[in-house]
């Protein structure tokens, strides 16, 4: 997974987070960590749709009112950063290679391993996880992780879903 360039995402929260406001993501992202898509977001108690773009050290999002609002790409850590996902010190490569007590359930085109994954690595690619989670990876007869599921002490659940790894992904600000 380190060498994996370009992926397209889902990520699905089910439960609350109290760092991640985000209820569902899907989008594209490049290792570089740009980013563009669309989330479901809980702000001020209401879920709201949003659009995003995450590049040029800037997050550019729109909301319910119409055109994009730019904002430092640091705010992005506040909603949540989908940079994460391939950053090799915190992604899924580091959630991948810290997995303890793995077993796998099953095998053939995707290899089904059930994991611990302890909780400031996980925390690294989930905010606010405090505790040791217990994980589910699909792996793909090529080795790329295809999904994740975290299944938090608290019975929260974040799913993250991984597909066209390497596809070509153009990332532009908005006008």
């Amino acid at each position: 997974m380190k060498s994996v360039k370009t992926v397209h995402f889902t990520i699905k929260v089910d439960g609350e987070l109290p760092d991640v406001p985000v209820k569902d993501a899907d989008g594209d992202l490049t290792s570089a960590g740009d980013s563009k898509g669309t989330a479901k977001v809980t702000f001020g108690g209401q879920l709201l749709s949003v659009e995003y773009v995450l590049t040029g050290g800037n997050l550019h999002f729109k909301g319910p009112t119409g055109g994009f609002t730019k904002l430092p790409a640091a705010f992005a850590g506040q909603v949540y950063d989908p940079s994460a996902i391939l950053n090799p010190d915190k992604g899924v490569a580091k959630v991948l290679s810290s997995a303890k007590d793995a077993k796998t359930k099953s095998s053939g085109d995707v290899s089904v391993v059930e994991a611990t994954v302890p909780k400031d690595v996980a925390a690294g690619l989930v905010p606010g996880i405090s505790a040791d989670v217990k994980s589910t990876f699909s792996v793909g007869s090529d080795n790329k992780l295809k999904s994740a599921l975290f299944e938090l002490p608290g019975g929260q659940k974040v799913d993250i879903g991984l597909t066209d790894f390497d596809k070509p992904v153009t990332v532009t600000a908005p006008a």
